[in-house]
């Protein structure tokens, strides 16, 4: 019995603990019911806007894209990492698109170079893909 107290008394300290820990990660503005997120972090949102801006301007160029991409909407995803994930796969596909359907003359030189880096950490997969839909954006600009 006394076992049991002791076990239950850790997963309640443990519980207390983790629910402060995401109380100090989240703005007050942002944060919902025992510190848990409401929205997804505004740069992931940015980065969503930039990517749907570079779908838009692909789509009305006189270059034959996938339509499917033309089409492409990227969904907010369930959490920040999961809205990522949508992210670098978009962007991954709006890379293919530009690199095997403009010639090579036409494209900027820095997303001809351009290989994926990998990240160790969020916050460097955040500036990993903030600088492929940067270069990305760039492209579209010149379509």
């Amino acid at each position: 019995m006394k076992k049991l107290t002791v076990l239950i008394l850790l997963a309640l300290c443990t519980s207390v603990t983790y629910a402060q820990s995401c109380a100090k990660s989240c703005e007050k503005k942002s944060c919902g019911p025992e510190g848990t997120k409401k929205e997804e972090a505004a740069v992931i949102t940015t980065m969503r806007s930039d990517l749907q801006t570079v779908i838009a301007k692909m789509s009305k160029s006189t270059f034959t894209f996938d339509n499917q991409l033309k089409d492409l909407t990227i969904e907010k995803g369930a959490s920040d990492d999961e809205s990522l994930l949508f992210l670098s796969q978009a962007a991954t596909t709006i890379r293919y698109e530009l690199l095997n359907k403009i010639e090579s003359s036409k494209l900027v030189a820095p997303l001809k170079e351009y290989k994926p880096s990998a990240s160790s950490t969020k916050q460097q997969m955040v500036a990993n893909l903030k600088k492929e839909i940067q270069l990305l954006a760039v492209q579209a600009e010149k379509l």
